[in-house]
């Protein structure tokens, strides 16, 4: 899928939790497919194998900067899909992500997928990987809840 048919929007503060929400808005069923459902709607890939990560074009996280934003599926490893991204909205979300604080929610912040409109993936996400131009997992501007062993 062409980055261009993807946009990126990122949610923070309020008190609420943060939110990132990826858009597709082009042909959708070759995506759709791509999805494992069988309309605009329906996806049959399970959220919880989804991973969200962030790959910097260069070594800053700061505002005006740019990367890649990627879904990738955890079982099989395909890309789902692949936006460009801020990186200081990246980090934006990272950091109101590790302040916000709720008991009794399942993760720090929440994944939205819409096609055309419709939402077709929405969960509560507890990991997101930030990588440097070479590759290297940047422990400190990921989320890498405790317990998980990388």
């Amino acid at each position: 899928m062409m980055r261009d048919y993807f946009t990126l929007d990122v949610t923070t503060g309020d008190g609420t939790k943060p939110q990132i929400t990826v858009s597709f808005d082009g042909p959708s069923e070759q995506f759709v497919e791509q999805l494992g459902g069988e309309n605009g709607t329906d996806t049959a890939l399970e959220s919880d194998r989804l991973d969200v990560s962030y790959r910097m074009h260069d070594d800053s996280m700061a505002p005006g900067t740019s990367g890649v934003l990627a879904v990738t599926d955890r079982v099989t490893g395909d890309f789902i899909l692949e936006c460009n991204a801020d990186a200081g909205t990246i980090d934006r979300l990272v950091t109101a992500a590790r302040e916000h604080d709720d008991s009794t929610s399942d993760g720090q912040y929440q994944f939205t997928l819409t096609v055309n409109g419709h939402d077709a993936i929405a969960c509560d996400r507890d990991l997101f990987l930030v990588y440097s131009t070479e590759g290297e997992l940047l422990r400190q501007h990921s989320l890498i809840p405790s317990g998980v062993e990388l």
